[in-house]
């Protein structure tokens, strides 16, 4: 696949997340857990759910990284269990759409690296998901890649 890469302007958003230390190769494994997390904490909250799931990573390490799994909602809320609010303020980022499978969203995270890399671009570990509306056919999946710009 071939990625366009661009710098953005991101809104702040305020979402409601799971959060876990994982490895790389465990995240397909992991995601679904942590979305079903979210997704039964919402049921029972009376938070409203008001755009797509996200994936955020940071504090790469080498036994892994953090991950936090959610969706933006419509107002802030005191952490809940295994739910937590996680406030994610208005930034500059490098950004990348990636078409497909899932599954190609390292190889998406790894070409928007070296792109950064070759604008001499500054930025920090913090980078994320947006995912677009579900289809059933892998093909037709967008997510949106982001890393942010220090």
């Amino acid at each position: 696949m071939k990625y366009e890469f661009d710098i953005v302007e991101v809104k702040a958003v305020t979402l409601a997340v799971s959060e876990a230390f994982t490895k790389q190769a465990d995240i397909p494994i992991r995601i679904t857990e942590m979305f079903d997390i979210v997704y039964t904490w919402l049921r029972e909250s009376s938070a409203k759910k008001v755009g797509h799931n996200y994936v955020v990573y940071d504090q790469f390490g080498p036994n892994g990284m953090r991950m936090r799994v959610g969706f933006p909602v419509s107002e802030s809320f005191d952490d809940c269990g295994l739910v937590r609010c996680l406030e994610l303020g208005a930034t500059r980022a490098a950004h990348t759409k990636h078409l497909g499978p899932y599954s190609g969203l390292p190889t998406a995270h790894a070409e928007l690296n070296g792109w950064c890399s070759r604008q001499s671009l500054n930025r920090d570990e913090f980078s994320w998901e947006e995912y677009g509306d579900w289809h059933d056919d892998p093909s037709k999946l967008v997510t949106d890649v982001y890393i942010r710009l220090l």
